[in-house]
């Protein structure tokens, strides 16, 4: 064969396996291009349905920031003691003093009925012979000393659910010494157990939990219901002020 003939089949030869190769790239390149698409398209479904957290999912089961702060022991207590009691420290306090001949408060405070309450022999309490029923196995009572006009104090119960005397009886630790240092101090008491309340309540709108006589001032408790910290106030017997407040934020 002539070296032109050659040259001349050479060349269509060369073209055409060009052109093969040219369309086997082109046909893998067009290949790969879906393999990786469809891989990039499906990998999220595999790893759902396995069961693999996804980036969303990890992100909306992560607790909230805004959670609100665990309660201390105190906290809690109170926030199961304050709803379950329907009657108000004054309705209770007008109660316990009505089975005193002219008694007067010293001191009264929320807190859960003993399990030994009972009544008493007065004809008062004789109508509740024991903690309400209807609070369940524990019952909210406000505890109340009321003294007689000689200092003698009287250790009175009342339900916190039905308002009704749970128990009255004579304080039996009281001695002569005893009595005369509280009759006085009741005599030196000019603002009234209500008065000393609306005082320490006029910026604080909260429960009042405890009022109590001490020497120079009534000291008020009262609890803010939206965090359970509870604000002591001490109010003059004498005028109608403040004179110290602390929080407990425990």
């Amino acid at each position: 064969m002539s070296t032109s003939l050659r040259h001349r089949l050479r060349g269509p030869a060369v073209a055409c396996l060009a052109a093969s190769c040219a369309l086997l790239l082109a046909a893998c390149g067009s290949e790969q291009k879906e393999t990786t698409t469809t891989s990039a398209r499906i990998a999220p479904a595999q790893t759902t349905a396995t069961g693999g957290p996804t980036a969303t999912s990890s992100a909306s089961a992560s607790p909230s920031g805004s959670a609100s702060p665990r309660l201390t022991d105190d906290q809690a207590e109170r926030q199961r003691l304050v709803p379950a009691t329907k009657v108000t420290w004054d309705k209770a306090v007008q109660t316990a003093v009505a089975t005193v001949p002219q008694g007067k408060l010293v001191e009264t405070e929320l807190a859960w009925a003993p399990p030994n309450a009972t009544a008493s022999g007065s004809a008062t309490a004789s109508a509740s012979a024991s903690p309400s029923e209807g609070a369940g196995a524990r019952t909210p009572a406000w505890h109340t000393s009321v003294a007689t006009a000689d200092g003698t104090l009287h250790d009175v119960w009342v339900d916190g659910v039905s308002g009704k005397v749970i128990s009255d009886r004579p304080d039996a630790d009281q001695d002569a010494e005893d009595k005369q240092e509280l009759a006085d101090r009741l005599k030196r008491t000019t603002v009234t157990p209500e008065q000393a309340v609306q005082t320490a309540t006029q910026d604080d709108k909260g429960t009042v939990t405890a009022v109590e006589l001490d020497d120079d001032a009534w000291s008020v408790d009262v609890v803010d219901t939206s965090s359970w910290d509870k604000t002591t106030y001490e109010v003059s017997t004498t005028e109608r002020r403040v004179l110290r407040q602390e929080v407990d934020r425990d």
